[in-house]
């Protein structure tokens, strides 16, 4: 049951219909990402997600979903364009394709808590960011 949650919550993001994210998502969602400040809040999360879809033009593709306990555990590509200011950086069209590994707990039947970490280096390599190098 809690792998297809995640699947709905797939849907809803690939169809931009932030608006049914409280079907899956608590009122008081948090949302822990590496590097950013945790979102507390499932009013904050869907502003912050609907600006970042809307700057790359992303779309989710789960690879792997699997459900254990109260926690789900997925592999996702996201795929997109870069059209909008992303992180500071200006638009550049480019091609976008990288993953994201989250776990998420769920809670009443939906979903209360996600930690994620995104593939940033590929992702910002993909922008033309310049990215540190080795020696």
């Amino acid at each position: 049951m809690s792998a297809e949650l995640y699947r709905r919550f797939a849907r809803h993001f690939n169809d931009r219909a932030y608006n049914r994210l409280g079907e899956v998502m608590t009122d008081d969602f948090t949302d822990h990402h590496p590097g950013l400040v945790d979102v507390a809040s499932l009013e904050v999360y869907r502003k912050n997600l609907a600006a970042v879809i809307d700057a790359l033009e992303m779309t989710a593709h789960p690879q792997e979903v699997a459900a254990v306990g109260d926690r789900v555990y997925t592999r996702v590509r996201l795929r997109g364009r870069h059209t909008g200011t992303f992180l500071g950086l200006a638009p550049t069209g480019a091609e976008l394709d990288w993953y994201t590994h989250e776990i998420w707990r769920v809670s009443d039947g939906r979903f209360a808590e996600r930690w994620a970490v995104d593939d940033l280096l590929t992702l910002l390599g993909q922008t033309g960011c310049p990215l540190p190098a080795w020696d």
